[in-house]
């Protein structure tokens, strides 16, 4: 099937054209000069392709997570320390430490421990197995502490006070120099028997003939017609210890651990 040509028309009047001629019917215009008016073309790109993003996953959470996690746990520990060390601090205030008068503490009982007992008087005395056995009969026993010593002696018919005075008073002065008491030990005691107490400082003369501050501890109970005293000799420590020993509560646990016969 043939193709009809296209039609022109006249570049002056915009009259038809017949096929092949060459002048305007109308206006007389020779067709030669006249511009076919052709149909502006028309371009068509292809269509850009459709890119296809993927499709969006669930995040990886778990690193995340994990240190989440971690800070919780810390910050609940933080405030658990905190919150603890408010308690101690409403507890114990920021009192001093007992120097004076102090009342007997309760003490971690010793890890290990030796046992002495007086033959003649038949109490038993609990110490901690660090301590050495310096000199022992069957009245008493003489331990050499960390620090300093501790003697322990049995007797009959006087009474806790004259027991210590008594002690006092056998002091050596050549050695003890300026005995000087300075307070009452209140709620003194060996094992469940009350008794009386004191502390004294001193100084002691060594074989340097160099003078140390010394304090000394003294618990004494009757019990059945026997007093027993307790003497304990430490280094001074006014500001860190109670009653200037730094021992006292190690040989609190001793008089406490104390069984009469």
């Amino acid at each position: 099937m043939a193709v009809p040509a296209p039609v022109r028309y006249c570049g002056r009047c915009g009259a038809p054209l017949t096929p092949g001629a060459s002048f305007c019917g109308r206006c007389g215009s020779p067709v030669a000069v006249q511009a076919a008016v052709a149909p502006a073309p028309v371009y068509r790109y292809a269509p850009a392709p459709s890119v296809a993003y993927p499709a969006p996953g669930r995040p990886k959470l778990g690193p995340a997570v994990i240190a989440g996690g971690l800070v919780a746990v810390l910050v609940v520990a933080g405030l658990a320390v905190g919150l603890l060390a408010l308690a101690q601090i409403g507890r114990g205030g920021n009192h001093a430490t007992c120097t004076a008068n102090c009342a007997p503490k309760f003490v971690t009982p010793l890890a290990e421990q030796a046992s002495y007992r007086s033959a003649t008087f038949n109490y038993q005395v609990n110490y901690s197995a660090r301590w050495t056995v310096r000199s022992q009969d069957a009245s008493g026993i003489t331990l050499g502490t960390r620090v300093g010593q501790v003697q322990v002696a049995g007797s009959q018919g006087a009474s806790p006070q004259q027991a210590i005075e008594a002690a006092v008073a056998a002091l050596p002065t050549s050695t003890w120099q300026d005995v000087t008491l300075v307070d009452e030990l209140k709620g003194a005691h060996l094992g469940d028997v009350q008794g009386a107490g004191a502390v004294y400082s001193a100084n002691l003369v060594g074989a340097s003939q160099t003078a140390t501050k010394v304090r000394i501890g003294i618990v004494a109970a009757s019990h059945n017609g026997v007093t027993v005293v307790v003497m304990l000799t430490d280094p001074a420590d006014v500001k860190g210890s109670p009653n200037g020993l730094p021992e006292g509560q190690a040989v609190d646990y001793l008089c406490t651990e104390f069984v009469w016969g």
